[in-house]
């Protein structure tokens, strides 16, 4: 009943992680697949995720120019995002600045009523959730889903004022938040379960952890992932995979004012699960919705190689490999509320697929080269709650 998935344990799970942006390389794949994706990639500049005018701002926003279209940084024309999808360093810089953790640009502001969005989370507060987690790599024989349970806390300040001295006065820093995994089991198994190695493996995920920032503006930064005592450190790249996926579907909020049909674009770095692969990111967050105190929001999203280096773990060392192309999108949707650490609801997909020249291949005509692709879903519900469903994103 489980041939597929026979054989499989945490240090398997821990070669695909890490493998991830190489899993479809020529090794994998016939030939003529390996022409045919390439081809595929081949077929001309990635094409920016929306159309008319949203997709106008992404693409200038993109190439660094500002929102009005003016020329780009250094005084070079608006091209649009980079044809190849990968940024050299300096335009990676130039279309955000290192020192800036994010951008926030409201393209419109929607229609009356307006109001400001700005999390009123208790502190004492927690959330439950349910994430079911994917990560394929190289096609569909990737890793099974898992069914996560979350809890969501904020975690306590790490020194008490003396008994006697005045409480600190509060301050706009980021609220430190702790994701802890409650329970990790494989999702749509055959009948009679997953492998017992297997389940025992993951189980022991319990009690693992995810450390992160929430800005006052709503936005994830600084995730620490922390293993539980017994798990096998394998196991660690699916602990990175629900930060990506958390930070995919949390919205950074902007200070305008902002009502249903709104839309803005938020810029920041991100690190591609599968691989350690910098990626500059642009999501455009719609609101589809206002019901009460939930807001349901849609999100586009595209990432751009920050160079083109790829340095990956191998058998006698580290190796890099240079990205030729590279054409990463996604899409989704989520129920926001102001008194929540992450969304209600969720449902994500992002995919990434990449063209690779093995080390020393760079510019050589005929060059033998790698396809990759890495794909990460996310679904997230409510546990022991409720809050207004999102719908269903459409495939990126």
């Amino acid at each position: 009943m489980h041939t597929r998935w026979r054989g499989i344990t945490a240090s398997t799970f821990a070669a695909v992680a890490l493998a991830g942006l190489v899993a479809g390389c020529e090794g994998d794949k016939s030939k003529a697949q390996v022409a045919a994706d390439a081809n595929a990639l081949d077929a001309g500049p990635p094409q920016p995720v929306l159309g008319g005018k949203l997709g106008a701002e992404l693409a200038a926003a993109a190439s660094g120019a500002p929102a009005e279209g003016r020329p780009a940084p250094g005084g070079g024309p608006t091209d649009g995002p980079p044809e190849n999808g990968v940024f050299s360093p300096q335009a990676a810089a130039a279309a955000l600045p290192k020192d800036m953790p994010y951008k926030i640009e409201v393209v419109d502001e929607g229609s009356e009523p307006r109001a400001r969005l700005a999390p009123k989370i208790d502190p004492k507060s927690e959330q439950k959730l349910n994430i079911t987690l994917g990560l394929r790599m190289g096609g569909p024989q990737g890793m099974p889903n898992l069914d996560l349970g979350v809890s969501l806390k904020a975690e306590k300040p790490a020194d008490k004022p003396k008994e006697g001295a005045a409480a600190p006065a509060a301050s706009a820093g980021p609220t430190k938040v702790i994701a802890k995994v409650t329970s990790a089991t494989l999702a749509s198994m055959s009948i009679g379960g997953p492998p017992k190695e297997l389940a025992d493996a993951l189980a022991k995920l319990k009690g693992s952890a995810l450390h992160y920032d929430l800005s006052p503006a709503n936005a994830v930064s600084n995730q620490k992932p922390e293993l539980a005592k017994d798990a096998d450190p394998g196991l660690q790249p699916l602990l990175a995979a629900l930060g990506e996926a958390i930070a995919l579907v949390t919205p950074p909020l902007p200070e305008k004012p902002v009502g249903a049909g709104a839309y803005w674009m938020v810029t920041d770095r991100a690190v591609a699960s599968g691989a350690q692969l910098p990626v500059l990111r642009y999501r455009v967050f719609k609101i589809e919705k206002v019901e009460g105190d939930v807001v349901s929001i849609s999100v586009d999203t595209r990432q751009y190689a920050e160079g083109a280096d790829l340095k990956l773990p191998g058998p006698n060392g580290e190796v890099t490999l240079t990205i030729d192309r590279l054409e990463s999108s996604g899409k989704g949707t989520l129920a926001w509320s102001p008194s929540t650490f992450a969304p209600g609801t969720a449902d994500a997909s992002q995919r990434l697929q990449a063209l690779l020249v093995p080390p020393g291949g760079s510019g050589q005509p005929g060059a033998q080269r790698s396809v990759a692709q890495v794909e990460l879903t996310a679904k997230f519900a409510a546990a022991g709650g409720s809050v207004a469903p999102a719908a269903a994103p459409a495939a990126p």
